[in-house]
C-alpha cells in the first residue's frame, strides 16, 4: 500500500532513531502493507542490527552522493507500492496512530485524488518550541504528504537534482501545475500525524541559510514558471511577474550577501530577457497579490523591503537593457 523512503547521508543513529521507534510504535496497522526504504547518499550505513528489530520491512539503498533529491529520486524508482511518502531521517511520527490515519484514507482511495496531505508539526529543539506550519505554507514542505506513485511515474515528476534548497517546494509546485486542485485531498486528523525537526546544523538552518534559501527560492518559481508555459499558459504571465518581484525584492534586501545578489542575478538576467512582454500583464488585483505573495515569503524577519511598482519598473528596464 505505502512506501516510506527515507533519505539519509551521515546522520547518527541517536539522530534517526527517533523517526524508527515512532514508526515501529505505531499501532492499528498491518505491517504487511509498509515499505521501508532508507536511501543511505553516499554516507554510511545506518546499523542493520538496529533495524533488523523493527517490525516493519526495512532495506538500506546505497547510491552515490548526489544530495537529497538525487536520494529521494532514487527512493522512488525503488518503490512498488500505489503510494509513497518520503521522510526525513531526522524527524518523526507524533503519535501511534497516526500511520493507520493515513493508511485508512489510502485504503479507501477509489482513484480521486492523486496526492494527500496532513497538518505538520515543527518543532525547534533549540528554541524548546513546537508549533504548527500554516496551511498557507503547507505546499513548501514534502513531509506529511503522500503521492500516488503511478501518477508521478506517467507525468515523469521527479525531485530537481540541482537544486540544493526549495526541492520540495519545486517537487510541489510542480505537480499543482499538472493537476487540478480536486485531485488534492486532505488527510483530516485529530492532531498533526507527522513532525518536522528544525536541527541547527541542517541545511535550512545552517551558516549562509538566508542566501541559500533565496537562491533556491528564485530557481524554483523559475522552473515552475517554465513549467507553466507548457502546461498552463494562461498563469505564465502571473508567475514571471512572481519572478520578478522576487528578484527585486532580492537584490534590494540587506539580508542577502554581495556574493549572493550576484547568483542571482546570473540566473535571473537571462530567463528574464525571454520573458520581460509578459511582465506586469496581469490585472492590478492579481499583481497586489502576487506582489504580497513574494514579499510574505521573503520577509519573514521582519525585514522591511522597498516594493513600490515604479520602482520595480524602473529596475527591471535597466535589467533588460544590459
Amino acid at each position: 500500500m505505502l512506501d516510506i523512503v527515507i533519505t539519509h547521508y551521515r546522520e547518527p543513529w541517536s539522530v534517526c532513531k527517533r523517526l524508527f521507534e515512532t514508526l515501529d510504535a505505531q499501532r492499528g496497522v498491518d505491517w504487511n502493507e509498509i515499505y521501508v526504504t532508507v536511501v543511505n547518499d553516499g554516507g554510511f550505513r545506518l546499523p542493520e542490527e538496529k533495524l533488523e528489530e523493527l517490525e516493519f520491512r526495512c532495506v538500506q539503498l546505497d547510491i552515490p552522493h548526489g544530495g537529497v533529491s538525487a536520494a529521494r529520486n532514487a527512493g522512488l524508482d525503488h518503490a512498488e507500492e500505489p503510494w509513497v511518502m518520503f521522510c526525513d531521517c531526522d524527524d518523526c511520527f507524533s503519535n501511534v496512530f497516526a500511520l493507520a490515519d493515513i493508511l485508512d484514507v489510502l485504503r479507501a482511495d477509489a482513484g480521486q485524488y492523486d496526492m494527500y496531505w496532513t497538518k505538520v508539526w515543527a518543532e525547534d529543539p533549540g528554541k524548546g518550541q513546537i508549533y504548527q506550519i500554516q496551511d498557507i505554507k503547507i505546499m513548501v514542505f514534502i513531509h506529511g504528504k503522500a503521492y500516488r506513485r503511478e501518477f508521478l511515474l506517467r507525468e515523469g515528476i521527479r525531485f530537481d537534482e540541482s537544486l540544493m534548497f526549495n526541492e520540495d517546494s519545486c517537487f510541489n509546485a510542480t505537480i499543482l501545475t499538472r493537476i487540478p486542485n480536486t485531485r488534492i485531498g486532505e488527510i483530516s486528523t485529530f492532531a498533526p500525524p507527522y513532525v518536522w525537526i528544525r536541527r541547527d546544523d541542517s541545511v535550512t538552518t545552517g551558516e549562509g541559510a538566508e542566501d541559500k534559501a533565496a537562491l533556491g527560492q528564485l530557481q524554483r518559481n523559475i522552473i515552475v514558471a517554465n513549467e507553466y508555459r507548457t502546461y498552463k499558459p494562461e498563469m505564465l504571465p502571473g508567475m514571471v511577474t512572481r519572478v520578478v518581484y522576487d528578484a527585486f525584492f532580492m537584490m534590494h534586501s540587506r539580508k542577502y550577501s554581495p556574493s549572493c545578489k550576484q547568483r542571482i542575478l546570473q540566473e535571473f538576467l537571462p530567463w528574464v530577457k525571454k520573458y520581460a512582454g509578459l511582465f506586469l500583464s496581469v490585472d492590478e488585483k492579481t499583481l497586489k497579490k502576487i506582489r504580497m505573495i513574494s514579499r510574505d515569503e521573503l520577509t519573514a524577519n521582519g525585514e522591511e523591503i522597498c516594493d513600490e511598482p515604479g520602482n520595480v519598473l524602473a529596475w527591471i528596464g535597466e535589467v533588460v537593457k544590459t
